[in-house]
């Protein structure tokens, strides 16, 4: 004969067994229902990524092959510098009218900024470039022109050069007079920094490139300077 507290007992163990063998099957169907979801989610964000991944791929590939400096521009008749030329400035501070860009020589311009990196880190590749040029018997002019709009700061960094730096440049002060240069030059009236023109001697703007120059550019610059 069962006793009542030993029934009671009994009975109060079934149901906490029971409890915990639901809790447990209601623990592995959440565990099966994430697992599932996981599984569904992965394969769908690697099928939506991988055209991102070879899109970015094949742009980073494509961009290796860059093209030549003035590619399909040389054979144009090119563009007239604008009249008006930008005043000269140095080091020291002092600027006066400039009488033009071009000098009756192939003359390569940059166009930078006190304020701009890119244009900063190339300056003393086209120096080099110069150089070797003329160490081969080829002439090219250098003339920077700056779009600096804090004179001071333009200033500042001339007077920071050393003997082979950029001590003077052709400045174009900020307002309509700037405008009108550059879109007398075919170039925006704000571009993105650095901006390069290769004038041929009659004063053509014969090739423009947004972007700075790199060290395999050389070879067609000096293979367009030594053309007739």
């Amino acid at each position: 004969m069962n006793r009542p507290g030993a029934t009671a007992a009994k009975m109060r163990g079934v149901w906490v067994l029971g409890c915990l063998l639901l809790v447990g099957c209601e623990d592995a169907k959440k565990s099966v229902s994430a697992t599932r979801e996981r599984s569904e989610v992965v394969p769908a964000t690697g099928s939506a990524e991988a055209p991102v991944t070879t899109t970015t791929v094949a742009s980073a590939a494509k961009g290796t092959a860059s093209p030549k400096l003035c590619e399909g521009q040389m054979g144009k008749p090119g563009r007239d510098l604008p009249k008006k030329a930008p005043f000269r400035k140095t080091a020291l501070g002092a600027k006066s009218p400039a009488a033009g860009v071009s000098n009756g020589k192939w003359t390569w311009v940059n166009l930078w900024a006190a304020w701009c990196a890119p244009c900063k880190e190339e300056m003393p590749r086209l120096h080099k470039f110069a150089a070797r040029l003329g160490q081969g018997g080829k002439e090219l002019d250098l003339s920077f022109i700056s779009l600096d709009d804090d004179e001071r700061q333009l200033e500042q960094f001339l007077a920071s050069q050393g003997e082979d730096g950029v001590r003077a440049t052709y400045w174009l002060r900020e307002g309509h007079e700037r405008d009108e240069w550059l879109v007398g030059a075919g170039l925006a009236r704000d571009p993105q920094l650095p901006v390069q023109m290769l004038i041929d001697p009659h004063g053509k703007i014969r090739c423009t490139v947004n972007g700075a120059a790199g060290d395999q550019d050389f070879a067609e610059i000096a293979s367009i300077v030594s053309s007739p």
